[in-house]
């Protein structure tokens, strides 16, 4: 028979299970809505912390199973991989000392329904934060495969999401406690709440839009090689020429798709500038660019008359992978040189979320984060292009997780959203988060899209309603110490 201290433990190990099943990658994604059950009922007065800080080490270290991917590029990414973990944690770890603090000082029913939901959803927020700020793992991804239980982004944001799951796993652990179908009912209630999102308002009418998506399925290794160059020309001339058969208004290829500064090279730029003359249409394109001596991760826009007509630089690189934080600290201790043998020069930010005209272009990484296409949408961003490479990661777990941020872009701000990648999954998603298009491998699929202009809620207001349910509890936990 295992001990109270023993059973506790498999307690926070089968919560840091079953919360990594929830996540993009295994079918189970309602499942998040009891993950931190277990976490619930494992947590220990003084050891409350480490109860978290196991669960987090479970539950970060199976969902981010793909960073192991990069050691093929590099030994270095298994400790980063497990460094990574450990960092990430530490939320986890605060979360589960924060609940059981506030559970033996202000009541577990108070603590669990408003306190547990919100310092878990303000976690995230922290989370995502920082040189090392990610939103991977976030709770709200298990629910991207169900739609009706995710209207309410455009109105709190992807995180208010969180808060609503962590708000029903509360009272499931207060329901298996107390024996009180109340608590059974509350966790109804909200799942209720949730899919009244169904009834909200989506902008309709907008200007329909033909597009061409393009998806390839190049290895990293042969893209990063400069010898391919000339083959890799070939295939995406051909595969724009498949495109622009097909008759739309925009063809859009992923991110990066040559070896090349595609806008600085007068003989690959007239490559595509033809496509889209001959085709009568715009194309969209990811590459390098190099300008005054900088580099950048960069979208180009060539209009029908084969001009470039707009682009859009990367503003959120990718840490240790597009640039190291605190390079210059490094050199001053003397890792400079191990630093260089990793990333030997640091991408260049963008100077802002501005959009191609109308069309609204986070690149890979940005597209993970809710501000990113917010503020290209705030800005005039009538259609949401991510163009992306997930080669890197091969047919590891990324590539659902990282299409199931698209579901959310496109609800948060109410815009139909096309995702073109190389070595991932290509795909369309409607204003409501359904999915109309989702593949894998080398092709070109047509979809049509519509234009729209009006703003979400979250749009608007961004996390300040989010935020402002963190005063009102701070406020009440201020009113009840003093009351105390």
């Amino acid at each position: 028979m295992f001990g109270k201290g023993k059973r506790k433990e498999l307690l926070t190990i089968a919560s840091g299970i079953g919360l990594a099943l929830s996540m993009p990658g295994f079918p189970f994604g309602p499942g998040v809505f009891v993950g931190l059950v277990p976490l619930l009922f494992g947590l220990d007065g003084r050891r409350s912390f480490l109860a978290g800080y196991l669960t987090g080490i479970v539950f970060f270290g199976l969902d981010f199973r793909w960073g192991l991917t990069l050691t093929r590029f590099s030994p270095l990414a298994l400790p980063g991989v497990l460094l990574l973990v450990a960092y990430l944690a530490l939320y986890l770890g605060a979360f589960g000392w924060g609940v059981d603090l506030a559970r033996r000082r202000f009541g577990e029913g108070w603590t669990m329904l408003l306190f547990g939901p919100l310092l878990y959803a303000g976690l995230e927020v922290l989370r995502a934060h920082g040189p090392l700020g990610t939103s991977f793992s976030d709770l709200y991804l298990g629910l991207y495969r169900v739609p009706p239980l995710i209207q309410w982004a455009s109105v709190v944001g992807p995180w208010g999401i969180t808060a609503a799951v962590v708000f029903v796993n509360g009272a499931v652990y207060l329901w298996l406690r107390r024996r009180n179908a109340t608590y059974l009912g509350a966790a109804a209630g909200m799942v209720g709440i949730m899919a009244a999102g169904l009834l909200l308002p989506v902008p309709t009418g907008g200007a329909p839009v033909r597009v061409a998506v393009i998806s390839s399925t190049v290895p990293q290794e042969v893209k990063l090689d400069a010898r391919n160059l000339l083959p890799l020309l070939s295939k995406y001339v051909s595969l724009g020429q498949e495109a622009a058969a097909l008759h739309p208004d925009l063809i859009v290829y992923p991110e990066s798709i040559l070896p090349a500064y595609i806008l600085q090279e007068k003989g690959l730029l007239e490559r595509f500038s033809s496509l889209a003359e001959r085709g009568g249409c715009s194309v969209l394109l990811g590459t390098g660019d190099l300008r005054e001596g900088r580099i950048y991760n960069s979208v180009g826009l060539i209009s029908p008359d084969g001009e470039v007509s707009g682009v859009y630089d990367m503003v959120h690189p990718v840490p240790f992978g597009e640039y190291i934080p605190g390079r210059r600290f490094l050199e001053w201790i003397g890792l400079g040189r191990l630093a260089a043998s990793f990333l030997p020069v640091d991408l260049s930010r963008g100077e802002g979320f501005s959009p191609i005209g109308w069309i609204g272009t986070p690149i890979c990484f940005e597209s993970t984060f809710p501000a990113p296409a917010r503020k290209l949408v705030s800005n005039g961003a009538e259609l949401l292009v991510t163009v992306t490479n997930d080669a890197w990661f091969g047919r590891s777990s990324e590539l659902p997780v990282h299409f199931a941020f698209a579901v959310f872009r496109a609800v948060e701000n109410r815009r139909w959203l096309i995702q073109a990648a190389n070595g991932g999954i290509s795909g369309m998603v409607d204003p409501r988060g359904r999915i109309a298009l989702q593949e894998m491998g080398e092709g070109v699929s047509r979809v049509e899209v519509h234009r729209e202009s009006g703003r979400s809620p979250y749009n608007v207001l961004g996390e300040w309603p989010l935020y402002a349910c963190f005063g009102l509890v701070a406020l009440s936990i201020l009113l009840k110490l003093r009351k105390g």
